[in-house]
């Protein structure tokens, strides 16, 4: 599988083999994670005692509709800690796999390189951003809005020359430049952290000559230049199952996904056969169908078509059976054609079919729980199979 990480107009591919479990630089495009830069997106991290996923979002979709509004977001529960990321007034590519806040990116290129404790420091044209990695994980983060541009500014304006001018010197001295070292030192500073220990340096401004004698110990990425950092973090998001959240919809743990490779899929495609030859299924459900691949299955089994998944996975994770796929297949039995299916809900190991049907001999013969004419003269029914 190729996964492309776009930031800007740079990118990097890796290709990730899930057999073996191990991934390389690639120069093909594949599935494209787009990185929002951190000054675009929030990052929160807090300990929680909310066990659901589902329970956390609900607390936390107020909180976040009163502090952001109508934003996107998406959350990560770790343990008894959670990982929100909130995206600001980035328009998202139609093209996009997925999206990842800065921050969850340029964590993970420590992980790739082995490394479990470190700073990483991301000098760009106009801000600056210090990351946090401890045991592996994003462990606290620092933006602001001052990157080589400030530099260089300073510079012009404390020596009188143009901004041109000042870019010249900036990239020729470095540090040996006092006015270069003091606005980097302002900046620095302005971090409020005091950064001690390996340092990952990042970012166009990490090229600084002299800037690596600042710290006590700073390391640089060996698979990409340090431009290219974030873009080659959200290429592995998917690689590294870290605390970024997916920002693709509903996910399933790594434990169900292997549970499901090995019994569900050929099970799942008989159904699927089986109901496609009766050409039962309208718009609105094969939208919902979509809808569900997209979410939930897009990433772990881009190569099956899906239905009612989540519900399909969640009754053979609890039950080590396969209940709803076997009521699937007797619905299948039973439908004819001319029959229309709006909802399918798996609760409880019943299975329950709302649907309609011009002729009320078919409905009845469904063993309808519930039968209602319409206006249009169709005969809406509800029908409940165990």
């Amino acid at each position: 599988m190729i996964y492309t990480g776009v930031d800007g107009a740079k990118s990097v591919s890796v290709d990730f083999s899930f057999l073996k479990r191990d991934w390389k630089i690639s120069d093909r495009k594949g599935r494209r994670i787009y990185v929002v830069p951190s000054h675009l997106s929030f990052v929160k991290l807090e300990d929680t005692e909310v066990s659901n996923l589902y329970d956390l979002r609900r607390a936390l979709a107020l909180e976040i509709e009163e502090r952001f509004g109508e934003v996107l977001w998406d959350v990560k529960l770790k343990g008894k800690r959670y990982y929100l990321g909130v995206v600001r007034d980035f328009p998202v590519p139609e093209d996009a796999f997925s999206i990842e806040p800065e921050i969850f990116s340029l964590a993970r290129v420590p992980r790739a390189l082995s490394l479990d404790d470190c700073y990483v420091l991301d000098l760009g044209r106009k801000k600056t951003t210090l990351v946090r990695v401890s045991e592996g994980q994003l462990q606290s983060y620092r933006v602001i809005l001052k990157g080589g541009d400030y530099i260089t500014q300073y510079l012009a304006q404390r020596e009188g020359v143009s901004f041109e001018e000042a870019e010249r010197i900036k990239l020729s001295e470095g540090l040996k430049n006092s006015n270069v070292r003091d606005a980097l030192e302002k900046i620095i500073a302005s971090l409020g952290r005091d950064i001690k220990g390996t340092i990952l340096m990042s970012g166009g401004g990490s090229r600084m000559l002299g800037l690596r004698e600042l710290f006590d110990k700073t390391i640089k990425n060996e698979y990409v230049s340090p431009e290219l950092n974030s873009a080659f973090g959200a290429s592995l998001k998917f690689v590294y199952r870290d605390c970024s959240p997916d920002f693709i919809g509903e996910e399933l743990s790594e434990k169900e996904l292997k549970r499901v490779m090995l019994a569900f899929g050929s099970s799942l495609l008989i159904f699927l056969i089986s109901v496609s030859s009766m050409n039962f299924l309208g718009d609105r459900f094969v939208r919902e169908i979509r809808e569900a691949e997209r979410k939930a299955f897009k990433e772990g089994f881009p190569e099956l078509p899906t239905i009612a998944v989540r519900d399909q996975v969640k009754s053979m994770v609890t039950s080590g059976g396969y209940e709803l796929t076997k009521d699937l297949l007797k619905l299948s039995e039973k439908l004819k054609e001319g029959v229309e299916i709006y909802k399918l809900e798996f609760k409880d190991g019943k299975l329950s079919v709302v649907g309609s049907t011009r002729e009320e001999k078919i409905a009845t013969e469904l063993g309808a729980k519930s039968l209602k004419k319409t206006p249009e003269g169709a005969y809406e029914f509800e029908v409940e199979i165990e």
